[in-house]
């Protein structure tokens, strides 16, 4: 079985083609690259169901709209709430406005999970 990390990124990355989807932190590169981070974030102890918790980070690239980037987070949440994927179950949180330093749109979201 691939860990927690992994199967959250097997979800979300055929949801968002084109994108750079990275694991634990964001490595800009281009300016023109949209970038999708997935960050552990902890849990609750482990008992004999695992819960971990994460943060999605949705970065835009320099021309993008803030519109276009929620769009993304919202793909990502109409689809976590129809399936979980390889997880037992999949919960997001409301994404949340953050603009990077150089101005870039970007939003986060906090996503709960179940792994058996």
């Amino acid at each position: 079985m691939s860990t927690p990390s992994d199967a959250v990124r097997a979800f979300i990355s055929p949801l968002l083609p084109g994108w750079r989807v990275q694991l634990g932190r964001w490595m800009d590169g281009s300016r023109t690259d949209r970038y999708a981070v997935i960050r552990p974030a902890g849990g609750l102890p482990v008992s004999l169901l695992r819960e971990p918790q994460f943060t999605l980070f949705l970065i835009g690239a320099e021309n993008d709209s803030a519109p276009l980037i929620e769009e993304a987070a919202n793909v990502i949440i109409e689809a976590m709430r129809s399936s979980s994927g390889d997880l037992v179950f999949m919960q997001p949180a409301e994404p949340v406005f953050v603009a990077t330093e150089d101005g870039r749109p970007s939003f986060e979201i906090a996503m709960s999970a179940i792994v058996n």
